[in-house]
């Protein structure tokens, strides 16, 4: 009487295993390193949105200064980088000149030496 055995061996499934953990090893810090990155250009996107938002309000005459902005001065939106980070807007009668998110210049130019991109981007 034959026997029919279906199925993988123990060695077969331990060898997968293997194989599949060496790949989350060498895949895992690449993944971070990616989600890294992908939140310091949210926070860029969000800097950028921001200037614009407060120069068109200026330019309307709708906005003379940021204590008049509805919702007040810190109604900015989280970043997503770091969540302790803060914003600081620098305006003059033109509208913004600075932008900083946890004390590093992320606007007009986070590219800069030294600037947000340049400091928090792998």
């Amino acid at each position: 009487m034959k026997k029919d055995n279906k199925g993988f061996s123990l060695v077969e499934l331990i060898i997968v295993i293997a194989i599949m953990a060496v790949l989350v090893g060498l895949l895992a810090p690449q993944y971070l390193k990616y989600v890294s990155n992908s939140k310091v250009s949210t926070d860029i996107s969000n800097a950028q949105e921001i200037a614009t938002a407060i120069n068109v309000a200026f330019a309307d005459d709708s906005l003379t200064s940021l204590a008049n902005m509805p919702g007040g001065a810190g109604n900015f939106p989280d970043s997503k980088y770091d969540k302790t980070f803060t914003w600081l807007v620098t305006t003059d009668d033109n509208g913004v000149n600075k932008i900083t998110l946890g004390g590093k210049d992320i606007y007009p130019d986070p590219k800069a030496a030294g600037a947000y991109y340049t400091t928090y981007h792998k």
